[in-house]
């Protein structure tokens, strides 16, 4: 399983916490956990997935607590999804310089400092609040 390179669970209705162990999987490069049930915090070991160019773990009503700083270590990250959630904090603010033509989408409660209002040729593109 560290081999493993996408973890495509979305749409499952899946139920529980994001197990921790999910940083054991160095070799991640898409995290795509939308439109289940999760809930709790998203688990500091994320920060372990270095490899990650894209995180969707949008859609899922019940995950909650702050954004991790941990994100910040994600320095392939190109599209990070956290709407629809009840997460809180902020994107880390260094992601806006590693990240060129990136999509960061998330709700009102999250900050992003890094996301532009403008839909032309925008590189950063917040959902529904830009600051």
């Amino acid at each position: 399983m560290r081999s493993l390179t996408y973890l495509g669970l979305s749409s499952n209705i899946l139920e529980g916490g994001i197990p921790t162990e999910i940083g054991l999987l160095n070799s991640l490069t898409q995290l795509d956990l939308w439109k289940n049930n999760f809930e709790g915090s998203i688990p500091t070991e994320i920060g372990l997935l270095t490899s990650l160019t894209f995180a969707y773990l949008s859609d899922n009503p019940n995950l909650a607590g702050r954004v991790p700083t941990e994100l910040a270590n994600l320095s392939n990250l190109t599209s990070l999804k956290l709407h629809t959630t009840q997460l809180t904090g902020s994107v880390p603010y260094n992601l806006c310089s590693t990240l060129e033509a990136a999509t960061i989408d998330c709700d009102d409660e999250i900050e992003c400092d890094c996301c532009r209002c403008t839909y032309g040729n925008n590189t950063f593109y917040c959902h529904t609040y830009c600051r």
